[in-house]
């Protein structure tokens, strides 16, 4: 039996259909507020409704230890998917909470199930990040202003899985660069095609890595059964400016292309204007302090470890964002 936390999030999703595709016994793990739409969609736009009949539902939240042991009964495999991804100041308490204390609680039930083996979504963001040097799983962790709020509490969850492992548990770590693929369009980095479908005129600066939502699912079962313990793998398929992906978004979109980089002094100015509408409305802000320091600086990532261990190839991210914009369109437009 395959658990997997955050089953109703964009990954989550896409790992559990990977596991039911190989016939695979699977333990959803969702909130009793969670809505199950997506999931049926997903299914629906890769060819097999049926999946969603296949899947073990249980109500449980990694923040309530009672309830994360009861979910992981019988249970062989764990895949650790659920967290906060945020930049916004309003959300931190909440991620420091989700990301680090119940990650601490998935180790610490997984130990006591006697799990085969813990398979950790951990982020690029947790890190060692370097400017003009490609970042690869040896860096060792630093404090450093250019560090977020969110790579800081992947860091930490990270911590928490190393610890497991020094208490004998087997476990592996997955770093994700951001993830393209279908999913909540309001939600993570999905949100990005419904910011540029609404149209822009600027493009942010910066450039980091990317990878797509199927090759981090396939990745992670793969990583179950022939990744070493006690080790991290980095998975990314290329390495863009935001420039670049802004661009090939809005082409498949059919919209226009952003044309003018958004200069640091600019992105301040959305920032505040940002703040102030937030004050105003009560509509949580797009431009934050910690959006802007992402958006202007450049980071590349190998995943030379993972593809030469497992001759791994990734899919194209063009291919990822055509796919993606075909889910948009069938779900987000009249």
């Amino acid at each position: 039996m395959n658990l997997v936390t955050g089953a109703t999030g964009l990954l989550g999703i896409h790992v559990m259909y990977e596991l039911i595709a190989q016939g695979e016994h699977v333990r959803g793990m969702r909130r009793h507020q969670s809505n199950l739409q997506l999931v049926k969609q997903l299914f629906e736009f890769y060819g097999h409704p049926e999946y969603f009949e296949k899947i073990e539902w249980v109500e449980a939240d990694i923040l309530d230890v009672i309830s994360l042991r009861e979910a992981m009964e019988g249970v062989d495999y764990v895949f650790h998917s659920a967290a906060v991804v945020s930049y916004h100041s309003r959300d931190r308490k909440e991620m420091y909470h989700v990301n680090v204390e119940g990650t601490a609680n998935v180790v610490n039930a997984s130990q006591d199930a006697g799990v085969k083996r813990l398979v950790h979504v951990s982020s690029i963001a947790a890190l060692k990040r370097t400017l003009n040097q490609v970042v690869d799983e040896t860096g060792e962790w630093e404090n450093s202003p250019i560090n977020t709020h969110y790579g800081i509490t992947k860091h930490l969850a990270e911590m928490e899985v190393w610890r497991g492992i020094q208490e004998g548990i087997d476990a592996v770590i997955i770093n994700p660069g951001l993830i393209i693929g279908p999913g909540d369009f309001s939600r993570s980095s999905s949100s990005i095609f419904s910011k540029i479908d609404e149209g822009f005129a600027y493009y942010p600066p910066g450039g980091t890595a990317f990878v797509g939502v199927q090759d981090v699912a396939k990745l992670m079962v793969k990583l179950r059964d022939e990744g070493r313990s006690g080790e991290r793998y980095i998975a990314v398929s290329q390495s863009w400016t935001m420039k670049e992906l802004f661009v090939k978004i809005s082409n498949a979109l059919g919209r226009k292309t952003p044309s003018k980089e958004a200069k640091p002094w600019m992105l301040q100015v959305a920032r505040i204007a940002e703040w102030f509408k937030e004050k105003l409305t009560g509509k949580k802000a797009l431009v934050t302090v910690e959006t802007v320091k992402n958006a202007s600086l450049i980071f590349t990532y190998s995943s030379a470890k993972v593809q030469k261990e497992f001759g791994y190839q990734f899919q194209p991210i063009d291919q990822c964002i055509t796919d993606t914009v075909r889910f948009y369109k069938m779900h987000n437009r009249p």
